[in-house]
C-alpha cells in the first residue's frame, strides 16, 4: 500500500497551480471527471464541473480540484493549532528565493523567525504552507 496523492479544493485553478509551480511542482496530468461519476463520489447533483489538475514535486502528489457547478463556501483560515491536516510542508534550498517565489505567485508570507531555516505562508486560497530550508528537514527523502 502507498500514498497516492493528497487533494485541496481550491476555487481557482490556474491561480493555484501557478503558486505551487513556483514552488517547484510540474503538472503531471489533468482530467475532467464526469458528473456521474462525480455526483456518485461526492453526493453533489449536476451540473457539478469536477477539474482537477495532478501536480508533482519529487515523489510527493498534490491534486488540486474545483468544482464549478457548486462553489466551495468561505471558510476561516486554518491554523497549526486546528484539528485535522493543518499544513503542507515544501523542503526548500534557498529560503528567501522561495518566498519571494511564493508571493510573487499570490502567496503571501505569515510566520518567519528568521534564520532561514522555515517560515509558515499562505497560498492565494489561504491554505498554510510551511518552508522547511532542506538542511533541517525532519526526515530526509528516501
Amino acid at each position: 500500500m502507498s500514498v497516492s496523492h493528497v487533494g485541496l479544493r481550491v476555487r481557482d485553478l490556474e491561480t493555484s497551480q501557478r503558486f505551487y509551480e513556483a514552488l517547484g511542482f510540474t503538472e503531471a496530468k489533468r482530467m475532467t471527471v464526469p458528473d456521474k461519476l462525480a455526483m456518485g463520489l461526492l453526493g453533489l447533483e449536476p451540473p457539478i464541473g469536477f477539474e482537477a489538475v495532478y501536480l508533482r514535486n519529487d515523489g510527493f502528489v498534490l491534486q488540486l480540484l474545483t468544482f464549478s457547478g457548486h462553489p466551495a463556501p468561505d471558510a476561516p483560515d486554518g491554523s497549526m493549532v486546528d484539528a485535522g491536516l493543518t499544513h503542507l510542508s515544501i523542503a526548500v534550498d534557498d529560503m528567501a528565493a522561495a518566498q519571494e517565489a511564493a508571493s510573487a505567485a499570490g502567496g503571501s508570507v505569515v510566520a518567519d523567525p528568521g534564520g532561514g531555516y522555515a517560515c509558515m505562508l499562505r497560498d492565494p486560497e489561504g491554505q498554510l504552507i510551511e518552508l522547511v530550508h532542506s538542511s533541517v528537514r525532519p526526515v530526509p527523502p528516501a
